[in-house]
């Protein structure tokens, strides 16, 4: 019995232990206010790897997302473990664009961001 019980709490505990940050919206022109298509937006301050295999070797390099065809993109953090007490900040670039960072609260997920974009 003793042996079961250890097994649930084990369980309960790796299966709350999961806390990735999850951001997903939209970038747009701050004049016309037209989707952004191919801007790159990044983790600042939260880890975020993927592993890119060449024949040469796989490495692991920092997480680059973008918004598709109509300005909009997903993006997802590495798994913390215990969620990071802190501010959420991402960069939001884009070639003729001013780049920007922007500093979110401290949730996990965040759903609906609207970017706007100023023109260099």
């Amino acid at each position: 019995m003793k042996k079961y019980l250890t097994l649930i709490l084990l369980t309960l505990f790796l299966t709350s232990c999961e806390c990735w940050v999850f951001i997903d919206g939209k970038v747009i022109d701050s004049e016309t206010k037209k989707p952004i298509t191919k801007a790159w937006i990044e983790f600042e301050n939260i880890k975020c790897t993927e592993i890119i295999s060449s024949t040469v070797a796989k490495e692991k390099v920092n997480c680059v997302f973008s918004t598709d065809s109509i300005g909009v993109f997903s993006m997802k953090s590495d798994n913390y473990g215990v969620c990071p007490n802190k501010k959420v900040k991402i960069k939001v670039r884009k070639y003729g664009y001013k780049t920007k960072i922007i500093e979110l609260n401290d949730n996990n997920y965040i759903s609906g961001l609207k970017i706007e974009l100023e023109k260099e």
